[in-house]
């Protein structure tokens, strides 16, 4: 059987349980809003709902209002808006205070026809001093009038201000708000604290660390002690904050327990007093510019140097001297040869001439010449 014909057929099937399904729907569900997969079932389509998806569902947030078609929400009698939320008679609930006229604006809005000596939307604010004749308060202050049922006005005065109209700019610093020894000063309408070390925030009240500071000088390390602090400072240096180097020896005891206080920016604590002991070396040790190991391989060098030119120099002249040796033994053998010819041509009475070898250059006075 060919595929689409398979495929023709399996559609038609599907379609045919469908239908005969969709039959068996619950008694009294609504054939378009609603459907069902199994028997006996009402599921509905989005928009509706009820048990036979028979109910519009009305537009999100309707709160006086209906529907006839999903997402709808017409409103009931005597409201509007969107949401339908809004009352067209707000005057019913008398919103306006006594002797004055409430007026609907036909929108759901209302307007109030106050009575005289009373203002604001409602009418609810008497007029009083404050409205008739204006805020006497200065500096920011706030005019005070018991919501205009006062005689008269009075001022409610910032931070830093006081008198009748806020006019006087008291002083901050009195009594002192600054902690923990703070100088207090006076700004304006505020204060400024001038904190001692250890201390930070607006009153002098923020106790801060001693070592965040970083007080250890040339890479010493900061410990946290109870009445202040401690460097451990690194081979070199020496000190209460590792200032020192040293050949500078610093002594710093506490009378009571021989611990470090902190003493930068002239803090001192309370009930403690520090004994500093100064140690200065009289002789200083300045480094030679030669240790004594680099002047004895500079001996050893030299030594060996003088050797070396030595033993080349006794080479060379021995090779001359040999040289000239050998010269001069191959001269004494031609001058006695010579003179033995000549003796012999004038004993004899011939002529004899006497050619004799070139001259050679011995190289090697070891070889022995006793013949020419």
């Amino acid at each position: 059987m060919d595929f689409p014909l398979v495929c023709a057929l399996s559609f038609i099937l599907s379609q045919f349980m469908v239908s005969a399904t969709q039959g068996v729907c619950r008694p009294g569900c609504h054939p378009e809003n609603g459907f069902c997969e199994s028997p006996g079932e009402c599921r509905c389509r989005p928009g509706w709902k009820g048990q036979f998806c028979d109910q519009c569902v009305p537009f999100p947030g309707c709160v006086h209002g209906s529907c006839n078609k999903p997402w709808q929400c017409i409103c009931e009698e005597g409201w509007v808006g969107s949401h339908c939320n809004i009352d067209i008679h707000p005057c019913a609930a008398y919103p306006c205070s006594s002797n004055s006229t409430c007026i609907e604006t036909g929108d759901g809005g209302y307007i109030c026809l106050c009575a005289p000596g009373f203002t604001g939307k409602n009418c609810l604010v008497k007029i009083g001093p404050c409205i008739t004749n204006g805020s006497p308060c200065q500096n920011g202050g706030t005019c005070v009038d018991n919501n205009g049922f006062s005689g008269h006005a009075s001022c409610q005065c910032p931070d830093g201000f006081t008198g009748d109209y806020c006019e006087i700019d008291k002083d901050d610093c009195s009594p002192n708000p600054c902690v923990n020894g703070g100088n207090c000063t006076d700004v304006g309408s505020g204060f400024r604290c001038h904190c001692p070390v250890g201390f930070a925030g607006r009153s002098c009240s923020e106790h801060l660390s001693w070592c965040s500071s970083n007080p250890c000088a040339n890479g010493g390390t900061c410990y946290e002690k109870l009445d202040g602090f401690q460097c451990s400072c690194v081979p070199g240096y020496s000190g209460t904050i590792c200032d020192f180097p040293t050949t500078s020896k610093s002594l710093y005891i506490n009378e009571h327990n021989y611990n470090f206080l902190p003493h930068h920016n002239g803090f001192h604590h309370p009930g403690h007093e520090v004994l500093k002991i100064t140690m200065k070396e009289t002789i200083q040790n300045k480094d030679p510019f030669l240790n004594e190991s680099q002047i004895i391989c500079f001996i050893i060098l030299g030594l060996l140097t003088c050797l070396i030119v030595l033993i080349t120099t006794g080479i060379v002249f021995f090779s001359k001297c040999e040289t000239w040796m050998a010269n001069a033994k191959y001269s004494h053998l031609i001058r006695k040869k010579k003179d033995f010819y000549m003796n012999a041509s004038r004993e004899n009475g011939n002529d004899v001439k006497i050619i004799f070898p070139e001259k050679m250059k011995m190289a090697n006075y070891s070889r022995s010449y006793t013949t020419i």
